[in-house]
């Protein structure tokens, strides 16, 4: 067929089904020859039939090309970009795996298949064909920036470091590999390696983004002088850049120069779309620099804004440090509950009435609050039962954390809350039961695997799994000093006193100022012989109990080492 009736045929492919040359037929033990005219005609056919979402068709064409030219690059690969677009990722990876095995030489082949790998999580399998792409192109640099991402993926981070410095030592010049070690490198804690290469990286070429990367770790590093420096650049390059100005304003601050970072912010309020937002900040360094007058001028002014919720609860806390509660009262009364700050406004709230001796007024409040559901949220039952055991009214403080824990079932630490009142009740059982719950919904909440670890070690049962449960928190919250003193414990339950007495010293380096520490660090060094240490413990911690059983149970101890 001429190419005058192929083109003829084409247009009328729409409406017609044009005549289809055969495709050769290869012969038992007879190579194929090309078929030029042959494999054309059918590669445009699937190209239309592609164009028209008519996949299947164009896949059959696409290999009809191929049998007739089995040497034509450019239309395998078409068959796995096509079948991809089926959907058939396996199909595409058999396809691309066939077509390796018979055109080793071709990377392309290799990298089309690493990408579906990824999209199928396949990363060993990827980083395999990554690692012979570079045999055959050992100074590509885009496969080695493929290869150290995914090993950097795979938590490999030895591995991604020596790829990028291995393309680094052959091309120093290459940004991308610079950044992406210097990510890595800040990624495993080596900021220092870090803030070498972000340097590079920004010298090769400098954007806004990495120069913001570049400041945001040298302020976790506490290096705020280099942090200034980054975001005075970005805000060099764009003065009207809120964000890099704010950020800069923030290392200011952290560098103590309050005055520059109060001009900044004015600068700042001059162009910001969130003026009020800008002027809250100006009114805390306004305050940090002990002027309380200008800073309340700028609240008032912001408070009687139907948005300046925040305005008012710095009004407030202003005034409760007065100890003017009557005001502060007044300006948290008008936080609406929609607003950010009303939570913390009503816990406050409770605070100034107890500080003036007057809980039926916090009573009052919460039980207004819960009884709407506009207002009502978990903490107000965890407060308002807390006033309830204060009154030695346990029972209608078990029945509002029942109820809240009902409403609010996936609230973690309200159902934490109900276990505690539970054990200050006596209904351990009870207690622990909710403690499993709290497990259910949090596996690693930490206070309620220490809850529960402590209770069975101080019951001496189930030790093992209670030095589990509290190597467990530990690991969770390791400056926790009521953990460390757990963990103390129930190392002296499983006898190993040595290891006990260390732990319950270094809980008490955390927590000094806690009885029970230094009662359980008397019991085991009594039990290692040391009585005079012992008794230091033991009389300090009479000295602190309020709880007159407890310091009767110390001071018996106390009698027995003095018989």
């Amino acid at each position: 067929m001429n190419r005058c009736l192929v083109l003829f045929a084409l247009l009328l492919a729409s409406c017609a089904t044009p005549p289809r040359p055969q495709a050769p037929a290869p012969t038992a033990g007879e190579a194929v020859e090309s078929d030029l005219s042959c494999s054309y005609f059918y590669f445009l056919w699937g190209s239309h039939a592609e164009v028209g979402g008519r996949y299947a068709e164009a896949h059959e064409a696409y290999e009809k090309a191929l049998i007739c030219d089995p040497d034509v690059a450019y239309i395998r690969e078409k068959i796995p970009v096509l079948l991809l677009k089926m959907g058939e990722y396996e199909k595409a990876a058999s396809w691309l795996r066939q077509a390796l095995d018979e055109h080793p030489e071709e990377n392309n082949i290799r990298l089309f298949l690493a990408g579906i790998y990824i999209q199928q999580d396949k990363i060993d399998e990827a980083i395999a064909l990554y690692v012979q792409a570079l045999g055959w192109e050992p100074d590509n640099e885009t496969i080695h920036l493929r290869l150290g991402l995914l090993y950097s993926h795979r938590q490999q981070h030895d591995k991604a470091e020596e790829v990028f410095r291995r393309q680094l030592r052959n091309n120093g010049q290459s940004y991308f590999t610079r950044l992406a070690l210097a990510r890595l490198l800040r990624r495993t804690g080596k900021g220092a390696d870090a803030a070498g290469e972000y340097e590079k990286a920004l010298e090769l070429n400098w954007s806004r983004e990495v120069a913001y990367e570049a400041g945001y770790m040298y302020a976790a590093e506490k290096k705020y002088d280099d942090a200034l420096r980054h975001f005075s650049a970005v805000v060099d390059s764009d003065p009207y850049d809120e964000r890099a100005a704010l950020v800069r304003v923030q290392t200011l601050l952290e560098l103590g120069d309050n005055p520059r970072a109060l001009e900044e912010l004015k600068n700042i309020a001059g162009f910001s779309k969130n003026r009020d937002n800008i002027e809250v900040i100006i009114a805390k360094v306004l305050l940090r620099m002990e002027q309380p007058i200008e800073a309340k001028t700028i609240l008032r002014r912001l408070a009687g804004k139907e948005e300046g919720s925040e305005a008012r609860y710095m009004l407030a806390l202003l005034a409760y440090k007065e100890a003017d509660y009557g005001e502060a009262l007044t300006h948290l009364a008008a936080i609406a509950s929609d607003r950010p700050e009303f939570e913390e406004a009503v816990v406050m709230q409770v605070r100034i009435h107890g500080e003036k001796r007057e809980p039926e007024k916090s009573i009052t409040l919460l039980r207004k609050l819960i009884s709407k559901e506009s207002s009502r949220r978990p903490l107000f039952y965890s407060l308002l039962a807390s006033l309830y055991q204060e009154r030695h009214e346990g029972p209608t403080a078990l029945s509002l954390m029942e109820a809240g824990t009902t409403l609010f079932a996936d609230n973690v630490e309200l159902h934490y809350d109900y276990g505690i009142l539970l054990d200050r009740n006596g209904m351990e059982e009870q207690a622990m039961k909710r403690m499993e719950k709290v497990l259910q919904l949090q596996p690693e909440h930490a206070d309620a695997l220490n809850f529960i670890g402590y209770t069975w070690a101080d019951k001496n049962i189930r030790l093992h799994e209670a030095r589990a449960y509290i190597e467990k928190a530990l690991a969770l919250d390791p400056q926790n000093g009521y953990i460390v003193d757990s963990l103390g414990w129930v190392f002296y339950r499983l006898g190993d006193f040595a290891a006990a007495a260390r732990e319950l010293r270094r809980a008490l380096e955390l927590e000094a100022e806690d009885p029970h520490i230094h009662d359980h660090l008397g019991d085991a060094l009594n039990a290692l012989g040391e009585s005079d240490e012992a008794r230091k413990h033991y009389l300090r911690a009479v000295e602190m109990f309020t709880d007159d059983k407890k310091k009767d149970a110390v001071q018996k101890k106390l009698d027995a080492l003095d018989r």
